[in-house]
């Protein structure tokens, strides 16, 4: 669902794959200087090796997504890596920006990997975001009205989801929101109720604000899964007999909004039971390739892999018919 392709799903391997992210943030950049391309937030290093799929996997570490996590809801939340440590000034910081290039370019003789090429890119980037005041000023919710806030919900997922409309406006190319927590084995239905609100609410006011901005049509939205869940009720798990639903990963939902896709379309359909597609089938590689060209990248372009493979960013995946 990230990156369009199988990968391995062993917490202890680096993925194979760059996320859709990471190829967007490659090939477009952030819109504005002074602030990341690609900002992940609030629990995008929960699963796996830091950033998993949400990375740039051979594309370089210049491609991960800027960190934001931790529950901007809380009074004390402060973005990492942010701002400069106590007793450094920025003169004594411009020093050892200095003296961290000394050390690079002695490195880089060595280096046959490219890695120093995509750690230069990050190093520079994250001097100019902590060394200018754009970023930290966009990650300030204090800006916003405790009305809106409020609007948005005043939990983690809420108050993420009104960052990520800060970040689009104040010049970030892509942000990517991880809510976990779904895998309701059993006891699905107060599950739910606790969950579902919360969604409801977040994408809610999160498209109702793009809109009244003007920034919905030039805004994609999208709220997905890793997969679906069983079409039958469950009897629960052996420590709790409460009924749920288990992994299932033949057919779900996935909510477009926004970036001038069709509105009001439902594509595609599953059978009676919803155990599989039925009509119209759509593939996680479809939707890579449909985002992409809604965004004038051809999914055509490739990039060498770890073996020097060149591998398609579009993958098999074909435009969605009646979306775009």
């Amino acid at each position: 669902m990230l990156t369009g392709y199988h990968g391995s799903t062993a917490v202890d391997l680096s993925p194979q794959y760059p996320s859709a992210g990471s190829i967007i943030t490659k090939l477009k950049g952030p819109k504005v200087p002074g602030m990341p391309a690609y900002v992940g937030l609030p629990n995008t290093h929960s699963v796996g090796l830091a950033p998993g799929y949400h990375g740039g996997a051979y594309l370089g570490v210049a491609y991960n997504p800027f960190s934001a996590d931790g529950d901007p809801n809380s009074d004390t939340y402060q973005v990492p890596n942010l701002t400069m440590p106590g007793g450094v000034d920025s003169s004594r910081f411009e020093g050892r920006r200095g003296l961290l290039g000394a050390f690079d370019r002695a490195r880089r003789d060595v280096d046959a990997s490219g890695l120093m090429d995509g750690l230069d890119r990050f190093a520079h980037d994250a001097y100019t975001m902590v060394s200018g005041p754009a970023a930290r000023a966009a990650f300030d919710l204090t800006k916003e009205s405790p009305r809106l806030r409020d609007r948005y919900g005043r939990h983690t997922w809420g108050q993420s989801a009104l960052m990520a409309r800060r970040l689009v406006e104040a010049g970030v190319r892509f942000v990517t929101l991880t809510f976990g927590g779904w895998d309701y084995h059993s006891n699905i239905e107060v599950g739910m109720k606790n969950v579902l609100p919360v969604l409801d609410k977040a994408v809610g006011s999160l498209v109702d604000d793009l809109s009244l901005r003007g920034m919905l049509e030039s805004t994609v939205v999208l709220v997905m899964g890793e997969f679906g869940r069983g079409p039958r009720i469950n009897q629960g798990l052996p420590y709790d007999k409460t009924p749920g639903r288990d992994h299932w990963g033949e057919v779900m939902s996935v909510l477009v909004a926004g970036g001038g896709f069709a509105q009001g379309h439902v594509v595609g359909s599953s059978n009676a039971r919803g155990e599989v597609p039925k009509d119209c089938p759509v593939t996680p590689q479809d939707l890579m390739v449909t985002l992409y060209r809604q965004m004038g990248i051809d999914p055509e372009i490739s990039f060498k892999n770890r073996a020097g493979r060149p591998i398609s960013i579009g993958s098999t995946g074909r435009v969605i018919t009646g979306l775009c």
